[in-house]
Formats: structure tokens, sequence, C-alpha cells
């Protein structure tokens, strides 16, 4: 049995025997800052730089604790009388832990986790309450690319449905970077330099100036990053600029702008490596293309070779392909260029009305080298084409064929906000009104080319049709699919980087082509393909009875509004796209959906110690479009909707040195898509014969309703001045329900018929309730505790450190040996706990505060991996360490 870890109970009694070793005593009034009460004069300069409604006080941070948010309602609030479950990871929660990622962010929030599933396009993305989710947001902006911590003030967990606010979302939450601001309150300039394990360097520069008293001040971050990785190949290189200005013309009025550019160059892990090859059952391969072996440079035409087949689950075993073994090659390159630049301008009007102009530009730019899969499969042909033995016979070999893609989106986006203040004795209000349209180019149309056999090499079959028609590209794609170039890497001559490093072409032998045969969809290539959302919601949020009702209401319509141009990609290297009339029907030219979403909820303070929350909330994948046919006749599969509750207790003691949380929560999809499998010839005839024309016979599609539930606990502790204590506990259970509804009606109305379905109620019945969705994990925890010793010869240094705790993690089920009739085994990633621990140390450096921290994280080595899927898993990062020094100058 696994428990919650109590080695990290030496973090709570150790600072209590250390007070009273060095004679500390509690304050004898209660402590609402960890500095000093300020002066008159520095009150009265905070009273004249009071911050609009829309925007969170610097100063509400306590130790671990963050008291404000703007995610509730889109204007500051107090978390405690908030009914959404929101959780925020502060800035000295994450210089504590040494943290520089959103991925290594996400390892600590409540009821989240990085995603293990590698993914060379998609970063930041994270999973919550069991669902992953597509994208996360940046200032409450859609965000597609990495996240870094040097312009990272802090990061919100938005769990549940949150449609009000943002609009499209999963029914898990986001995660919502918050950025830093212009300070019209002091003015700093820090330095920071870390270096650590897996060749780390990484500095940064922070700096604020305030230009004009109370009313202008400028802030620039800088940053240069470099780490390889304890796997082969995999570094990390990034560098940013980050800078914000706030400007406050006059006390009604706060403009503030924001610009970032960071580049990314990177070699991203491939994961682990997959099986198939565990199977007695062999497969003949068809017009797949050609073989190259990389060891001996020799090739030939892999139809009719024969290999093994497998579950195709992630290879676990070390002893068949070691940990830090990355088959693509270190040149598997991964380069992103990020742009933004945000406006927010705040305008008060009188002291009721209060307006915010919002405006967003994102632009990302994308190259990526990459490799088309990782299978381990066994050479099962006893014989070379030519007749003579196979010297690589039941060898095991990975291989792939290169790609070189571009991509990336261009986003703008604009919202308008207005909030009244409506104010009496017993009751505050707030009417919330938001105009918002978001904008998105995909980089879709953006050449992607792949490695294929040299149209001029002697084994190349088939003729390249010049024609500008349809019927010429879809036999382009024909033939380009049989002569794709495939890499082969047999593992005992092993995948070392020499071999691997090749991008290719081989002279003579292979060339890169548009990718015909695999990124350029049979639908025909995008020449253009431009999306908005304009949206618009209302809502209130109100106190009333001296504070001890809260509540929130809110409504939001979004609409989805799309143009796509299509064309086919010429089969020549140059990379040219003509348009094709066939491809812009008004059906695939145009598409428009609306949806809407509401959000209500309260909270019941019976006084400053004990409230309970109540939170019902919806959202909705708007972007994901109406999906394939289901088996209603012209019916397409809905956009997925979700919607849940969240009850809630908090409770505040020592006179709010101590603060829990509970939630109990229920959240769900009703209509998740659900491709039912096993639909065969004979059940299609059994349908029509009854149904006619009202059944699709083309059609696989159905639902179901998935559905996450589990509770949540947060304690923030700042017991004194000195020590301060995050943790949190959850568990998860993901389980789709209410499966085949659609396959369920045609049952129900074929019985009122007198129809007998036999082939129906057979296909029904493979379907089982309640079968766990992959990804959750059933339980986590996270301890993090810091002291400092206030006095005593161990005066200016700190001791921390805590723990991350999991459950196992479900990733699916699958029939291993591949027996037609087996059960199929229910596969999960092993629980674990990792431990790490930090010290610091602070003084004056030539006058200037400094400190010297050293993290180590996995404290104890702890072999483990991670995985959300069968076929995906990722191996543990070992023991590291990181050393910073930071300074302010």
């Amino acid at each position: 049995m696994h428990r919650f870890p109590l080695a990290g109970c030496a973090l709570i009694i150790g600072p209590l025997l250390s007070s009273l070793v060095v004679g500390e005593t509690a304050p004898a009034t209660p402590s609402t800052t960890t500095v000093a009460a300020p002066t008159p004069k520095a009150a009265a300069e905070s009273e004249a730089i009071t911050l609009s409604v829309f925007t969170v006080s610097e100063d509400k941070d306590l130790g671990y604790e963050s008291m404000q948010t703007t995610s509730g309602m889109r204007t500051a609030q107090e978390l405690k009388n908030m009914a959404n479950s929101i959780s925020i990871m502060n800035s000295q929660f994450i210089e504590d832990l040494g943290l520089t990622t959103m991925e290594e962010m996400a390892t600590w929030m409540q009821s989240g986790e990085s995603n293990p599933d590698p993914n060379a396009l998609v970063q930041s993305r994270v999973i919550l309450r069991g669902v992953p989710n597509a994208y996360a947001l940046r200032n409450g902006w859609i965000w597609y690319s990495p996240m870094d911590a040097f312009s990272t003030e802090k990061v919100e967990e938005l769990r549940g449905p949150n449609a009000f606010l943002y609009g499209e979302a999963d029914v898990g939450g986001a995660n919502n970077q918050i950025t830093k601001r212009g300070l019209l309150s002091r003015d700093l300039t820090r330095v920071k330099f870390m270096a650590g394990s897996n060749n780390l360097f990484r500095a940064e520069l922070d700096l604020n100036r305030r230009l004009i008293k109370d009313k202008l001040a400028a802030r620039l971050s800088l940053v240069n990053s470099h780490n390889d990785s304890w796997m082969d190949n995999v570094r990390r290189d990034f560098r940013g600029i980050y800078s914000a200005i706030t400007y406050r013309p006059t006390q009604q009025t706060l403009i503030t702008v924001m610009a970032e550019h960071g580049r990314t160059a990177a070699v991203l892990s491939q994961g682990m490596m997959i099986d198939a090859f565990s199977r007695t059952a062999t497969a003949t391969l068809g017009a797949v293309g050609y073989v190259y072996n990389t060891a001996l440079g020799t090739g030939y035409r892999a139809q009719g070779r024969v290999i093994s087949t497998g579950p195709l689950v992630a290879v676990v075993d070390p002893n068949l392909v070691a940990k830090r073994t990355q088959a693509n090659g270190p040149n598997a390159t991964y380069n992103n260029a990020t742009s933004s630049v945000t406006l927010e301008v705040n305008q008060d009007i009188g002291q009721n009305l209060h307006l915010q102009l919002s405006g967003n530009f994102y632009q990302q730019n994308l190259e990526s080298w990459g490799a088309s899969a990782r299978n381990i499969t066994r050479d099962r042909s006893p014989l070379l084409a030519n007749g003579q033995a196979n010297p690589y016979f039941n060898e095991l070999y990975t291989e792939y064929f290169r790609t070189h893609a571009f991509n990336g989106n261009s986003v703008r986006d604009i919202r308008l906000s207005a909030v009244y203040d409506l104010n009496f004795k017993w009751m505050k209000q707030q009417f919330i009104a938001n105009v918002q349209q978001h904008q998105d180019s995909p980089g879709q149309k953006k050449a992607k080319y792949a490695e294929y056999l040299d149209p001029t090499n002697p084994n190349w079959v088939g003729t390249i049709n010049p024609a500008i028609t349809q019927a010429a590209f879809v036999a382009n794609r024909t033939v380009f699919t049989n002569n794709r170039f495939t890499r082969r890497f047999y593992l005992r001559d092993g995948l070392d980087s020499f071999r691997t490093a090749d991008l290719g072409p081989v002279s003579g032998v292979s060339a890169y082509y548009p990718d015909l045969s695999n990124a350029v969809a049979a639908t025909g290539q995008f020449i253009d393909r431009r999306f908005y959302t304009p949206s618009w919601g209302v809502g209130a949020s109100g106190s009333y009875f001296k504070d001890h009702l809260f509540t929130m209401i809110g409504y939001r319509q979004d609409k989805f509004n799309m143009k796509t141009t299509r064309g086919m990609v010429r089969a020549q290297k140059d990379w040219e796209v003509d348009y094709l009339d066939a491809f812009n029907t008004p059906a695939q030219q145009f598409v428009r959906y609306k949806v809407d979403g509401a959000n209500y909820g309260g909270v019941l303070r019976f006084n400053d110690m004990f409230a309970v929350g109540y939170n019902y909330a919806q959202s909705f994948r708007i972007s994901v479009g109406q999906g394939a046919a289901t088996f209603n006749a012209g019916e397409l599969s809905s956009i997925p909707v979700g919607e849940g509750r969240d009850l809630s207790a908090r409770l505040t003691l020592l006179q709010g040195k101590l603060e829990l949380n509970y939630v109990n929560y229920y959240n769900f999809t009703p209509n998740a898509r659900f491709p039912v499998p096993g639909v065969t010839t004979a059940f299609r005839d059994e349908m029509t014969a009854i149904f006619g024309s009202g059944f699709d016979v083309t059609a696989t599609g159905d639902y179901q309703t998935t559905r996450t539930k589990g509770n949540e606990v947060a304690v923030i502790a700042n017991l004194s001045r000195n020590w301060r204590l995050s943790a949190s506990y959850s568990d998860n259970n993901v389980s789709n329900v209410n499966r085949v509804p659609i396959l369920k009606e045609f049952q129900a109305d074929a019985k009122a018929l007198g129809k007998l379905t036999p082939l129906l109620n057979d296909l029904i019945s493979t379907v089982p309730e309640g079968v766990p969705n992959a990804g959750f994990t059933k339980a986590r925890g996270n301890l993090v505790s810091r002291y400092a010793f206030p006095q005593g010869p161990l005066k200016g240094f700190a001791i921390g450190g805590g723990a991350n705790w999991r459950l196992r993690t479900y990733r699916g089920a699958v029939n291993l040996t591949g027996a037609a009739g087996a059960a199929s085994t229910n596969l999960y990633s092993p629980a674990y706990t990792l431990y790490n621990a930090f010290f610091s140390y602070n003084r004056k450096v030539l006058n200037r505060n400094t400190t010297f921290q050293l993290n180590f994280d996995n404290l104890f080595d702890k072999q483990y991996y991670r995985s959300a899927a069968i076929g995906s898993a990722s191996w543990g990062e070992p023991r590291s360490f990181r050393l910073s020094v930071s300074s302010d100058l």
C-alpha cells in the first residue's frame, strides 16, 4: 500500500525545534505580511498608486499564499471568497524550487501534471483533473508556445469548466501564466546566475525603473539559458527578452503594455520506444516505400517483407532499450520563435464605472526536423529481396522517415470589459459585461517536406503526374507513398549519434519532396485558414450581509467562423500550391458554429474562520468543430461540451496563518466522441433492413459521457515570519459512462417495432459501462516547506524541501497477445515518490543583498516513468542539482 510520505514531517518538526534553540517567539499580534509595517510615508505612496479593479496588487502575496486573482470575474477579488476552484503558484514558490519552465511548474500543481506525451509542436500543456488540455493561457489569452519562468509573475491553476471567462477550454480546466508588470512602487535590479546538472547554464536580469513617480514605470527581463539532458542528444537553448510599461497619466487611467520575444532551439525527447515485436503473428508489408539500412548503406523495396507485430505499448524494459536512448538523433531540432504584444487600458469613470480595453498580438514561427515513428520491430524475413540469406533475420530494429516541417500561428485578440459597482449598506454588487474577438491564422499552410526515394534512382516506382488536377494529386499521393524513404536502425548495430545525426538526403538515393504521403491531407493542402471567435458575456458578483455571502453568475456566447482555402501541392522539390475548385466547395470552405456556457456559484462565510462554497460551470471546445458522421443519417458529431459542479469548504486558523481548502468535484463531458470499434458489414445490413436510409452505413460515430470526479485538499501555512509551507492532495477517477446512446436508441426503436437485432445487441455488449479513461492519476500529493534561521550562528541560512507523491496512472486497456476474443489488460504506470531539498544563504556582498541557493531534485535518485497512454511514456529524470546566485544590485 502506498501512503503519503512522512519524511517531509522533518521539515515541520525541524523549525519548531530550531525556534526553541534560538529563542524565537511568535509575534504577539497577527501578522499579515512578511515585512515590517509600512511607515506613514510608504502608506501614502501605496495609496497614491492604488491599482484598478482589473489589477491584482503586487503586495497581496504572503509566503506561498496569493490573496487575490482576476480569474474569477476578470476583476480583482479575494481568492478565499470565490466559488471557483483556483490555485496560484506565486513567484516565491517558483524561486524556492528553482523552477524554470511550465513543465517543471506543473509538477507542483494541486490537481495537474505536465503531459508526459512527447510532442514537438505543442508545449506548456498540462493534464488537469485527469483530462489533457489542448493549450495553455497567458494573461487570459490562448498560448501555444513554451513558457519560461523569467517573465512569469505567477501561474494560476484554473480547475474545472470555466467557459464564462475564457471561452474554449477542456472540462478539466486550464493553466494561466501571469507575466510581470512595470512596478510603480519600487525600483528593482536583480541578476541571477544558475548552473547545474547536464550542463545547465542560465543567466537572468530583471530590471524595473520608476521613470515618473507614481505615473510611469518600465520593466525589462532578459534570459539566456542552455541545458543538455541525461538523455542522448536532448537539449534546450532559450533566449528571451520581456518588457513591460505601466503608465498612470491620471488616477482614473492605467495603461499597461507587455511585450516578449523568445527563441527556443531544442532537441526534444521522443519518449519510450513502442512494442511492435512481442506477438507471434507476423505481417507482410505492402507498397510502403524503400528501406535503407543505415549500417550497411544499402537498401531494397519494402513490399513483401515480413515483419513482427505487437500491441504497440511503450517498452518499459531498460534492458532492451536503455533509458537514455534518443533515436531521433542530435539534429532532430525544434525551433520556436515567438513574439507577443499585449495592451491593457483601464479607465475609471466616476466612482462606479470601470472600463478595460485589452488587445493582444501573438505570433509563433516553428521549424522542426522530425522522425515519423519509434516502433521496435523484428525482421521476420529469412531472405533478402535478391534471394540471399538475410543477415538480420530475427533482429530487432527501429525505423523512421525524416520530415522537415514549418508551422506556426498568428493570433489577434481584442476585448472590452465594463464593470459597474452598485453599493448599499447591506450589499455590494459588480455587474460585468465583456465583448471579445479571438482571431487565429494557423500556419498549416506552410511547407512540409519529407525524405523520399530520389525519382532519378532506378529503384523509384511509378510516374509523377505534373497536371494541376485533383486526379493527378490523388495519383501522386499514391506514387509518393510507394517511394517513401525509411531509415532502418538494427539495435545490434547501435543507435549512436553518428548515424542518427544524418538528416540526408543520401546522394543519388534520396531527396526531400513535399510530404504528399503523410502531412499533406487527401482533402488538399491549406492555402489559407483563418478563424474568428466573436463572443459576448454578462455577469455579476456580489457580497451581502457584511461579507457573509458572496455570489457570482455569468453567461457567455461564442461563435466560431472559419474560412479555409485548399489546393493541391505540386509533386516537385519546391513547395508550390495551386488552388483547385474541387477542394473548395462551400461546405469545405465555410464553417460556422455557435455555443454558450454559464457559470454560477456562491460562498457562505459563517465567520472569519469558516466558509463553504458551491460552483457550477460549463465549458466547450468550439474550435474542434463538428466531427465525423454518426449512425444517424445526415448527422455529424456535435461540438464537445463540459459541465460540472464543485463543492468546497475553506478553513482559516491562527489569525490567518493557516489556510485549508477542500473541494469535491464532479465534472463531465456528456457528448464525448466515441468511434465504435467492431462495426461489420453484416451489422450494417441488419440495421439497413430495419431503418433504411435513417441509418448511416458509412458511419462509426457515437458518444459517451467522460466523467471526472475526485477530491482536492490544499494547505498554505505562514506560521511565522520565517517558516512557510504548502501541501496539497488530490484524488481522481475518470471513466466513460452512458456509452453509445445512439446505438441504444436504435435498439429501443427496433424493439418497439418488434424487430430482432442480434448483431446490434452483440455490438452494444462489447462496449461496457464505467471503462476508465486513460491519463488519470488515482491520487497525488505535494509538500514544500522552507525555514529561514532569523538569528544566532545560522542567521541568513534557510533550509527547505518537499516531496511529490503519485499513485499509479491509468494508461489504457489493450489485448497484449492479439488473439481473437482475448481479454484486454489494464495498464498502469507505477506509483512513485520523489524528494527534493534546497538550501540557501543570504548575506551582503559588496553591500548588495545576495542569495546563494542549492537545489536537489529526485534526491534519492528514484527510477520511475510517467505515462498517460498505452503507446506513450517517458522516463523520469534522475537526481540532479542546481546552484544559483541572485543579487539585488
